[in-house]
């Protein structure tokens, strides 16, 4: 399945148009592919072998209603991929979507989002609404594209989801997750899709986290901890509160909450 090029520049939002000229999505359709998702995995997070999703799991999942999509230019570079698997869940038929990696010669150029928005497409073909992933609640960038580039939203915190790791992008941490919801469908999501401003959310409550994440891993794990904590309990008091995170705002780096539902 390749993705046709001329339908995603228009929805890579600011941070980055990328040279579809030289870049396209396709489906992964190769265990060559599947061997570049590996090699991916390993460059990006740094991981042993043994936490390695392999191309054995990666072809099952794929064929079992699956999807791994992969950025490839003109060459045949495979630049990054993302990959998800079917999900079951309380009677929903949906998508888990693993993972989501580039390499960083290609950051920078709008090429993960590019990804998500081709995954969702390719998710609306096969009859899914929704699609969800996990993230770390520390990271800055990561929060402002979930949320505010594709408009996600979040209802779920879990608590060192993966174990530790050997992955030095974990600083040997908890890894704790927040458990994003993409409605494919919804009124916000369709009008990222297309690329245009959406009303800004009128927030309830907002949660703070260090805006350097990774700097404060290094100088200062002990405080790193205690913020990581800090970040949990006022989650959970939110979720209880049936608030949802729904946007993040880069300059005070903070998560934004509102009452819950789908915008």
């Amino acid at each position: 399945m390749d993705l046709a090029r001329s339908r995603v520049p228009a929805r890579v939002r600011p941070g980055g148009l990328l040279n579809w000229n030289s870049m396209r999505i396709r489906e992964a359709t190769s265990h060559q592919d599947l061997d570049e998702a590996c090699l991916i995995q390993r460059e990006v997070w740094n991981l042993e072998d043994l936490e390695i999703v392999g191309r054995i799991q990666l072809k099952a999942a794929q064929h079992a209603g699956g999807s791994v999509l992969v950025g490839e230019t003109d060459d045949g570079t495979i630049g990054g991929f993302t990959y998800a698997l079917a999900a079951h869940v309380r009677g929903e038929t949906f998508w888990h979507s693993d993972m989501l990696a580039v390499r960083p010669q290609f950051r920078g150029a709008g090429l993960g989002q590019a990804l998500k928005w081709a995954q969702r497409d390719q998710a609306l073909a096969q009859g899914l609404t929704r699609i969800t992933w996990t993230f770390d609640p520390m990271q800055a960038g990561n929060a402002h594209l979930n949320l505010e580039l594709l408009g996600a939203t979040v209802r779920e915190y879990l608590a060192n989801f993966y174990g530790l790791t050997t992955s030095a992008l974990h600083h040997g941490l908890p890894t704790d997750r927040l458990l994003a919801s993409w409605a494919l469908d919804s009124h916000r999501v369709r009008a990222l899709s297309r690329g245009e401003q959406v009303p800004p959310l009128e927030a309830r409550a907002r949660i703070r986290i260090p805006p350097s994440w990774n700097d404060l891993v290094q100088s200062d794990p002990q405080q790193a901890r205690a913020e990581q904590q800090r970040v949990e309990s006022e989650m959970r008091s939110a979720f209880s509160q049936e608030l949802i995170v729904a946007g993040f705002d880069k300059t005070s780096a903070s998560y934004l909450l509102t009452v819950g539902g789908t915008p």
